[in-house]
């Protein structure tokens, strides 16, 4: 397989899906009659409601638009570093592995591939790969060994 050929990103099923449900979210939240029946919403809780969905379809957009999160090619990495899309030349790259974010006492595990730049790290998460970033780190290792 080419670099050229590996690319990584969330599925375009998980973006519908927040998208659908940002988008019922909203729904609820304008309608006072609905909200009202559906979960007993006063105003307050229509507002945050209503900021969820407008959380998920941004996410959605978001991750719909941005696609793909990450990208492999002869060159180095292409990815997406919050808003903004980046290169980074293998001469940049120092190190990619895989890591977990553990909080222990909340039971809180976020999976992230983390890649060592000469300006910093980079984080992306499982969520926003769309896999197990382990493999992929692997991957990135062997070709920036062999083409860096």
């Amino acid at each position: 397989m080419t670099p050229a050929e590996l690319s990584w990103s969330p599925p375009l099923l998980r973006c519908a899906g927040y998208a659908v449900g940002g988008l019922v979210l909203l729904v609820v939240a304008a309608v006072a009659d609905l909200a009202w029946r559906v979960a007993s919403l006063d105003n307050a809780g229509r507002l945050l409601v209503g900021l969820v969905g407008l959380g998920l379809v941004g996410l959605a957009v978001r991750d719909a638009v941005a696609r793909p999160a990450l990208r492999l090619t002869s060159g180095g990495l292409d990815l997406v570093d919050g808003l903004r899309r980046r290169h980074l030349p293998w001469a940049a790259i120092t190190s990619v592995h895989a890591s977990a974010l553990s909080h222990g006492r909340r039971l809180v595990h976020v999976r992230t591939l983390e890649i060592e730049t000469l300006d910093g790290p980079v984080f992306l998460s499982r969520r926003q790969l769309g896999t197990d970033p382990t493999p992929i780190a692997t991957i990135i290792e062997e070709h920036r060994a062999r083409l860096g």
